[in-house]
């Protein structure tokens, strides 16, 4: 699939010089290309280096990290032991579906990568296929960039995204917070957004043990699926429930994954620990939407 011969900063390079004005400025706004230096320009003199593992910092400001390395680092482990597979296969399948020709994949808070990586491994060698990930966290791209697969990584703001208008085939969405203004602006108008929002059950056994009461366990979506229906057409939903096995060396790396477990107390994550589930509900609804008319 991907030339493993060459350093993948020059891969990374190669993609991209035969895709000017894919990329834009987030200074200007104005169309990027790699220069003579071979960084990502822009003609108003805005120039951004290739990290020695193809990644690009497209951020214009210094962000606090909204999440710590160690989830990032804990989430990779768990995704890398099979937790999402199943719904890889359902992306897949969808893109499938839905892909003519040459495509332009986006994934939109893609985290430390594992998500994105499957699905270009799971799609095969399909040439003129093009996958990006971007995340506003430089610690998550720099795990995602530690593969070598043939996927462009970028430190994006979602608010601002680095891409000219129009350019995106598929906006991937992943257990992520949508900017459907953003969306709407990159994604080409037979393109299609596919967000993936837990279900009511999704971790429940995990909910459970940290929220005492009833109430406090119990998660709805219908605000987030509202909010795609406001923002897009509809075209398909679908639900995908499994159990995931965890194992011993597995469990402290699944509770460090998730934000659930942020401001337990000391004695709420000493019992996480001891209760080591065996099994865990993946409860999921994949939402792929159109621009709408």
């Amino acid at each position: 699939m991907e030339d493993k011969a060459k350093k993948k900063i020059d891969r990374a390079r190669a993609m991209l010089i035969n895709r000017p004005g894919f990329f834009h400025c987030p200074v200007c706004q104005s169309p990027m290309f790699v220069d003579a230096n071979l960084n990502m320009a822009c003609a108003n003199g805005h120039n951004f280096d290739f990290s020695k593992k193809g990644s690009l910092n497209l951020l214009t400001a210094a962000t606090s990290a909204a999440y710590p390395r160690d989830l990032f680092t804990a989430r990779h482990q768990v995704l890398g032991a099979g937790f999402c597979d199943p719904l890889i296969q359902e992306l897949a399948r969808i893109i499938k579906i839905h892909a003519a020709g040459r495509i332009n994949v986006l994934d939109a808070g893609c985290g430390e990568g594992s998500n994105l990586y499957n699905i270009y491994q799971a799609m095969g060698s399909i040439p003129g296929y093009f996958y990006v990930g971007a995340d506003i966290s430089k610690y998550s791209i720099q795990i995602a960039a530690s593969n070598n697969a043939d996927i462009i990584w970028c430190v994006a703001d979602l608010a601002r995204l680095p891409f000219s208008g129009q350019t995106f085939d598929f906006v991937l969405n992943i257990l992520s917070p949508a900017n459907y203004k953003e969306f709407h602006r990159i994604l080409n108008q037979q393109g299609l957004v596919i967000k993936v929002v837990p279900g009511t059950n999704y971790l429940k056994e995990l909910r459970e043990i940290i929220y005492q009461d009833g109430k406090a366990a119990y998660y709805s979506n219908q605000e987030v699926i509202s909010l795609f229906q406001h923002n897009l057409e509809l075209l398909d939903m679908v639900k995908l429930n499994y159990t995931f096995t965890i194992d011993d060396e597995l469990w402290p790396h699944f509770i460090k994954m998730t934000p659930l477990v942020w401001g337990s107390s000391a004695d709420n994550l000493r019992r996480l620990l001891d209760s080591r589930l065996r099994e865990i509900t993946v409860d999921l609804i994949l939402l792929t939407g159109a621009k709408k008319n």
